[in-house]
């Protein structure tokens, strides 16, 4: 199972979005706190670690305790959810479809999404799109 977490002090959005991805993938969400790189592989060989650094918010994607990818976030929005509920993180851009699908519950929805987007459905019937920057 994948681990989701964030940076160590990370805002309230930022965990909040970590927390209901963690969610729509099935994998488990750690707390942070003060526990280091060593502690989060130890847990699992996946890790996925939401954070944000200036004007990104960052998807940093780690396989084996080694850096898989980097998916740069520009900006997101969360919608109430209608309808039934959709598990995993739907991705319209290639590369960012093949950096996750060996981490985390990813379906390329190249289709029928527009731009560089990932979306998924976290708790409370929130929908979050991620829009990635290119």
């Amino acid at each position: 199972m994948t681990v989701v977490t964030t940076s160590r002090k990370p805002a309230p959005e930022i965990r909040t979005l970590a927390r209901d991805m963690a969610f729509s993938i099935g994998a488990g969400y750690v707390t942070r706190g003060k526990a280091g790189m060593g502690d989060l592989f130890s847990l699992d060989e996946s890790v996925l670690i939401v954070s944000k650094s200036g004007p990104f918010f960052l998807i940093l994607v780690y396989g084996g305790g080694e850096l898989a990818a980097e998916i740069r976030v520009r900006t997101f929005a969360v919608e109430e959810r209608t309808g039934a509920i959709a598990r995993g993180l739907f991705v319209s851009d290639r590369p960012v479809y093949m950096a996750l699908k060996d981490h985390a519950d990813t379906v390329f929805a190249g289709e029928s999404l527009t731009e560089h987007r990932i979306v998924f459905d976290g708790t409370q019937r929130r929908r979050y799109t991620l829009k990635v920057a290119s």
